[in-house]
């Protein structure tokens, strides 16, 4: 079932694959297309025009090797396509590594290459669903790029839920002796759009954490949707989730969030110093 409140158009190149691949890239393309998705695919010799048309580009991963990462052996169309893409310079544009097998072994030691060489406009995805991976990618793409200019900014975008307001005070008081925070506290019963608020105020912040202590239903649901709406991997603002750990499951919270975001479950004393560590991991990049 396909959200229906996104509102903006999307352009999506779709590259050529490997051959043990066309299924899932045929299947693929059904669902962008019904979820009202415009597919672009390569024609022959105008890719290079193609694709800063576009707003994103999708390839599609397998077992077969589709390029050399160092450049020095062969290419496939596909690999010459993503090669392309990388070289798109246009705000905005993304692309985006569907591996549907979720495999990475021997056979296709390649995807290690390309998961590390992963810059900051590149979202991978392991998921085997179609339908959840053009999910992600409308979620993403769909970012809303509101006016900032006129927002305060500050170091650390700090959200909590008013559940855990009386730890998260705490924590404030100590976090804003060593760095500027602008808090949000969501409050369940409110008309108020979070989605919206966060998407606007928190690409002027150089970090946004996600507090919580007793509210780890709310926490690890939410934390993943802000991560989601605001770009993935691809997003302006690095994530990071911080636990009290008097009530806090660390397994809970390591098997959501491993591989998507860091996070830290810590004595509440200590959670300042964990937030300042990833500010200046962060800052460094």
């Amino acid at each position: 079932m396909f959200l229906t409140f996104f509102s903006q158009d999307i352009k999506v190149f779709l590259a050529e694959c490997t051959s043990d691949v066309i299924d899932s890239r045929q299947e693929l393309k059904s669902v962008l297309l019904r979820a009202g998705i415009e597919v672009v695919e390569p024609q022959s010799g105008d890719v290079d025009k193609t694709l800063p048309s576009c707003d994103c580009a999708v390839y599609v991963l397998g077992t077969l090797n589709f390029y050399s990462p160092d450049g020095a052996g062969y290419d496939t169309q596909a690999g010459i396509q993503y090669r392309q893409g990388r070289q798109v310079k246009k705000d905005g544009f993304k692309i985006f590594l569907w591996n549907p097998t979720g495999l990475i072994n021997s056979r296709n030691f390649y995807i290690n290459s390309i998961r590390r060489d992963i810059v900051e406009n590149t979202i991978y995805s392991s998921t085997t669903s179609p339908i959840v991976f053009t999910e992600d990618l409308r979620t993403i793409m769909n970012v809303r790029t509101a006016a900032v200019s006129d927002l305060s900014s500050a170091d650390v975008y700090f959200i909590y839920n008013d559940l855990d307001t009386e730890s998260a005070k705490e924590i404030l008081s100590m976090l804003s002796d060593i760095v500027s925070v602008k808090p949000l506290c969501i409050n369940m019963n409110s008309d108020i759009e979070y989605n919206e608020k966060i998407s606007s105020e928190l690409p002027v912040c150089k970090i946004g954490v996600v507090y919580y202590d007793y509210a780890s239903d709310w926490a690890l649901s939410f934390s993943r949707q802000v991560w989601k709406d605001n770009g993935g991997q691809g997003g302006k603002t690095p994530l990071f989730v911080a636990a009290n750990q008097s009530h806090a499951d660390a397994e809970a919270l390591k098997k959501v969030l491993k591989g998507i975001m860091e996070f830290s479950v810590n004595d509440k004393t200590l959670i300042p110093l964990d937030i300042k560590i990833f500010f200046d991991k962060a800052a460094e990049k």
